[in-house]
């Protein structure tokens, strides 16, 4: 049997960000190169990564003696010096790195780093505050997931006149065109559940479908919540 490797990656800038995001790769037990050009970042962040180095980033020798075309994915954090994060993002996809992700500053930054080819551009803020907003209007709302441009997942608690009832008895495919993928119950998850499975009062249900029809229905399972008096 062939053996899979692990993808290996690395992470340019260690402030906040990048240092969580180098901490969480590693606990998931991933190879990881955590570089900064902060000898104090590089010492913190060494016990929690497989490599750190002391390095100036925007060298393109550098990069290249460090092997950085060797890796799989390179995610550049070090949106708050917008110069250097694009050279860096540039160098990368030179050398032929797979997957190039940056971090942003805004919109225009966004725009630019997509332009010379970064794979994914994140901007952390932003995405965040999408979502605070999100949970502020809808409080029934969890998380939304977006796969594509058209198609998403939402995450909700289970609204009250759905509550001891069952996929079947919605008939949700028909009335709202979504499925429920799955429903996280405790520290049990059920996957595709069955058209029988009741839906308890704290289950947090994942449903599939379209932008426009997820809208429509996290904002009847929001209202549900606010006014029991409504019927859909």
């Amino acid at each position: 049997m062939a053996k899979i490797m692990k993808k290996q990656y690395a992470v340019i800038g260690l402030g906040r960000f990048g240092t969580a995001l180098v901490r969480g790769l590693h606990a998931e037990g991933a190879d990881v190169l955590a570089i900064d050009s902060d000898q104090d970042r590089v010492n913190d962040i060494e016990p929690y990564c497989t490599q750190a180095v002391c390095v100036d980033a925007t060298d393109e020798a550098v990069l290249e003696k460090i092997g950085i075309r060797n890796l799989d994915v390179v995610v550049v954090c070090i949106a708050g010096d917008i110069e250097s994060s694009i050279f860096i993002t540039l160098t990368c996809k030179q050398l032929g790195v797979p997957q190039v992700i940056a971090k942003a500053q805004n919109e225009r930054h966004r725009h630019v780093l997509k332009k010379i080819g970064a794979d994914i551009v994140l901007v952390p803020e932003e995405e965040m505050g999408a979502k605070l907003a999100a949970n502020l209007v809808k409080p029934n709302m969890i998380e939304i997931m977006s796969l594509s441009d058209d198609f998403r997942m939402v995450e909700i608690k289970t609204p009250a006149k759905w509550q001891h009832k069952t996929p079947a008895q919605l008939n949700l495919r028909n009335t709202e065109k979504v499925t429920i993928v799955l429903i996280k119950r405790g520290k049990d998850i059920i996957v595709t559940p069955d058209a029988q499975c009741e839906l308890l009062p704290e289950d947090i249900l994942v449903i599939a479908g379209t932008y426009t029809d997820t809208k429509r229905l996290s904002n009847k399972a929001t209202e549900r919540v606010l006014d029991d008096n409504e019927h859909f």
